[in-house]
């Protein structure tokens, strides 16, 4: 039996089940050679392979003979290549140690982070296919997203997670994965950003260009262990990169919210109204309201950047998202509009007046269709967020 093991960030992130497989493991094989010191008084009496054991086990006359034959080979291809096949060959021959030895032993196969993002379970299932009657369970540890996301608060809606660096990826693969993300707001995972060498690899520079051209503005976090900084993705500061850096790259619709980052959420409050706020409405359901700048308020100007009236009160109060501005008052369960500008812009208030007819259409549609409405809003800020 191999039970396959996420670690996590830390040793105090495993599961209730990984470690009862550690503790009932006869063999404990560590993928990564990490620090498991923790666990010495449960595991001194097993025996234990890593990275640095496997070339003296002669077990190795068990493993797959066409990676040693790759590596018998290595003289006629390339140093990229022989590097690349070296690397694997310590992976694979780990993989195929632990199935040799579980069919008469309970392995617990150890790894960092989480096994399901780093393709390990996936490499372990695919050479497990080569044998029969090979048992296995994986154990997924805290995973770099949920880390991530632990520290900066919570920044994933939808998105997407992508190794920058995998072998077998190329970058026209890459180019439209990222594009694809941008272009459709969602956000991005990025890990493993450097390659091999100590230095950051083509494949950063072109992260930094597909973003640089479709969303310069939008907001990054670099998480590096326990720290973060977030920034505007050309204001990031790269010296501080590498290679246990993280990257969330945000939508239009993330924003910085005291020390986290987020992103706008199912968050729906009920709507509450003033009888200012029902009156402007009853007239603008009768086409009375004002369109574009209203001359003969008194109050004018009453935002920073205004260029529209259409929506003197907000069909969407209140919105709960301070994407565009708006907080709540501390401790008042009150929320401002003060400095949301967005809704006062010409091209959101036309947008906003092509939709909300399908949907307001008596006053009291605005407590009624609330959720209908919030969609609406979603919609107009995809389309009118720069």
């Amino acid at each position: 039996m191999i039970n396959l093991i996420g670690i996590g960030y830390d040793i105090g992130d495993l599961t209730v089940n990984a470690f009862s497989a550690i503790i009932e493991a006869d063999i404990i094989i560590n993928f990564d050679n990490i620090d498991i010191s923790d666990l010495d008084s449960y595991t001194k009496d097993k025996e234990i392979i890593d990275r640095d054991s496997i070339k003296s086990e002669e077990d190795l006359d068990t493993l797959s003979e066409d990676m040693i034959q790759l590596e018998e080979d290595s003289e006629e291809i390339s140093n990229d290549s022989k590097a690349v096949y070296s690397k694997l060959n310590e992976s694979y021959s780990l993989i195929e140690l632990a199935i040799s030895k579980s069919f008469d032993n309970d392995v617990a196969l150890i790894c960092s982070n989480n096994p399901n993002i780093y393709g390990i379970a996936n490499l372990l299932i695919q050479i497990s296919s080569k044998y029969s009657d090979v048992e296995l369970k994986i154990h997924p540890g805290v995973s770099p997203i949920d880390y991530a996301s632990s520290i900066l608060g919570t920044p994933f809606d939808d998105f997407i997670a992508i190794d920058l660096n995998k072998t077998l990826s190329s970058s026209k693969e890459l180019k439209n994965k990222i594009k694809f993300a941008i272009r459709n707001d969602v956000v991005l995972f990025i890990h493993n950003i450097i390659g091999e060498e100590d230095d950051l690899m083509d494949n950063f520079n072109l992260l930094k260009e597909l973003v640089n051209e479709y969303g310069k503005d939008l907001l990054v976090a670099a998480v590096n262990d326990s720290s973060y900084e977030i920034s505007k993705f050309n204001e990031i500061d790269e010296k501080k990169l590498n290679r246990n850096t993280s990257l969330v790259i945000g939508t239009k619709l993330s924003y910085k919210l005291e020390d986290y980052m987020v992103t706008s959420c199912d968050y729906i409050v009920e709507p509450k109204f003033i009888s200012q706020n029902m009156d402007f409405f009853e007239r603008y359901l009768k086409d009375e309201t004002p369109q574009e700048l209203d001359y003969d308020c008194d109050y004018l100007p009453c935002h920073k950047s205004l260029e529209a009236c259409d929506f003197c009160y907000c069909p969407f109060y209140p919105c709960a998202d301070g994407v565009t501005g708006g907080e709540w008052i501390k401790d008042k369960d009150v929320w401002s509009c003060q400095y949301c500008d967005w809704i006062h812009l010409e091209e959101p208030c036309q947008t906003i007046r092509q939709g909300l007819g399908d949907i307001l259409k008596d006053v009291d549609d605005l407590k009624d269709k609330h959720i209908e409405l919030l969609r609406l809003r979603r919609e107009c800020l995809l389309k009118t967020l720069k």
